[in-house]
């Protein structure tokens, strides 16, 4: 299918087997937050996915090149926002055969599980590794290495949505929380969630800090089972409608589907509205010797940024025994 509102460069595999898995990243943001700052530096307003702040490629190419090591660009679906074809798709060929453009802005929750529904649709049975694309990581072999493990956890608790948390370093209200529960006894270093709770005020933060909460990454390992019902848990309605949208996928009415879907649902967060409203269906796992950082504010990157060259400028002596 190369028209319309799903573009895609080679045909979806159909596979009910259970040990295939699917890369779905998140690129539709506008980065509003972020517009100034990108046009000093760029000289015009782009999505901060496809700006490259670091290096020479985007954070989209960087997310999906480390992405690509798990999984190949064949199972690998991006969502872009209406407008972002022209800079998404070049730097998208070669490593993600298969894209959703969104027909409007629903925010999160309603792209994510549209794109879901085409996998359920194609691999009903798969493991899916949901990834924002903005975010910096390194170092990227150890980060990678805690995703695959996050994904061995999903394909062995086919009902659990695995998220990967980081350790705060600060009481940050832009974030989002994981109050982490016990240890899962199938897989200790692997906590349940007592809650989950969207951009805190800075005293609540501080109070989650202090009782050894995560910050949400948004980077999701988990079937498609789990993924469709905790939608169902925490937005059956949007759940309903699109149990009616999987059997159109690949069909001539798929892209009126969705612009129906879109017309007719409101916005939907998959932290606020989703995760927040069911965390007993979700377990954490910290990523452990990774730097992490969401790039929201300009200066979060002007920090990792100066953190970099001032490393790269250390004398070679300074590590020296």
């Amino acid at each position: 299918m190369n028209d319309g509102l799903r573009l895609s460069s080679t045909r979806p595999i159909e596979d009910d087997s259970s040990d295939l898995d699917w890369t779905l990243a998140l690129a539709g943001g506008e980065g509003a937050r972020l517009s100034e700052y990108v046009e000093r530096r760029f000289g015009q307003r782009l999505p901060k996915q496809y700006c490259r702040l670091l290096g020479s490629r985007s954070m989209l190419q960087h997310t999906l090149e480390r992405l690509n090591k798990l999984t190949p660009p064949s199972r690998t679906l991006t969502v872009i926002g209406t407008h972002h074809a022209a800079i998404a798709m070049p730097q998208l060929a070669g490593q993600c055969d298969h894209v959703f453009r969104q027909p409007s802005s629903r925010d999160t929750g309603v792209a994510l599980y549209v794109a879901i529904a085409m996998i359920k649709r194609w691999t009903p049975n798969a493991i899916i590794t949901i990834t924002p694309t903005d975010h910096y990581v390194a170092p990227s072999a150890k980060y990678i290495e805690q995703v695959a493990a996050a994904r061995n956890v999903a394909a062995r608790l086919r009902d659990t949505v695995v998220i990967l948390g980081a350790k705060p370093t600060e009481p940050d209200p832009e974030l989002g929380y994981l109050s982490l529960g016990d240890q899962l006894t199938e897989v200790p270093e692997v906590r349940r969630l007592k809650g989950f709770v969207e951009k805190p005020s800075v005293n609540f933060a501080n109070q989650l800090n202090a009782a050894g909460a995560l910050w949400n990454t948004m980077v999701t390992c988990a079937s498609v089972d789990a993924l469709w019902e905790l939608g169902r848990a925490a937005e059956p309605q949007l759940i309903d409608i699109l149990d009616s949208l999987v059997p159109l996928i690949g069909s001539e009415d798929e892209s009126d589907a969705i612009e129906h879907i879109y017309r007719a649902y409101l916005p939907v967060s998959f932290s606020r509205d989703i995760l927040e409203r069911a965390p007993e269906r979700l377990a954490a796992l910290e990523l452990a010797g990774v730097e992490w950082s969401d790039w929201g504010r300009p200066e979060r990157i002007e920090s990792v940024l100066a953190m970099r060259r001032a490393r790269a400028l250390m004398p070679l002596r300074a590590f020296a025994p």
